[in-house]
């Protein structure tokens, strides 16, 4: 876990920086798909800034790792965008599950940075499941944003669950999501053997 004073620190560090970067990749606000455009080199420089700051950033170990950058030795994903209202991806909610049971993780922070306004929100994603969609078929926890954005208060620790809690919590989760997966592939499946009857 990331400490109280940390978050602090972090948020603090990241609003100096962020002028400065959206300076040096020239970001306009007005050309189309402005968050698909700028979200790459948005993080690759935030990254380099964090690091170049401070030792305890760090960048990940693996090729393709779930973060974008360690603090000491805390997953945070970045997320950059403008006027942020809708439902991105986080990460493979099997590769939280398996990290998190297995003690290779105990948070995994979400840092998002919309640059209208600008907006700040740094968060355990564990702490926040109950504005999340879950979809079995790609396996991928998503954030539902403008939900999410009406309860968040940084350095919020109320919401944390213990660890039995969690793993209960995210089990519900994928059962959930399993049980709408098979519904839909059923009706789906069944749509086509309607279809295919037809030409016997």
């Amino acid at each position: 876990m990331i400490s109280s004073e940390d978050k602090k620190y972090i948020m603090k560090l990241v609003k100096e920086l962020i002028p400065g970067i959206l300076m040096e990749i020239n970001f306009n606000p007005s050309i189309k798909e402005v968050g698909h455009s700028f979200h790459g080199p948005f993080e690759a420089k935030l990254v380099e800034k964090l690091i170049a700051a401070d030792p305890n950033f760090t960048t990940p170990e693996e090729t393709r790792s779930i973060e974008d950058i360690k603090y000491k030795g805390n997953y945070i994903n970045i997320k950059f965008g403008f006027d942020k209202k809708g439902n991105p991806n986080i990460c493979s909610m099997h590769r939280l599950f398996k990290y998190f049971e297995s003690g290779k993780i105990d948070s995994y922070y979400i840092l998002s940075i919309d640059a209208k306004g600008p907006e700040y929100h740094l968060f355990n994603v564990y702490d926040y499941f109950d504005y999340t969609n879950f979809n079995y078929g790609p396996g991928q926890l998503m954030l539902k944003e403008s939900k999410f954005k009406e309860v968040y208060t940084f350095n919020d620790e109320s919401r944390r669950l213990t660890k039995s809690e969690t793993i209960l919590k995210m089990a519900d989760m994928f059962k959930e999501a399993y049980d709408r997966h098979i519904l839909l592939k059923t009706k789906q499946q069944k749509k086509i053997e309607e279809i295919a009857s037809a030409y016997k």
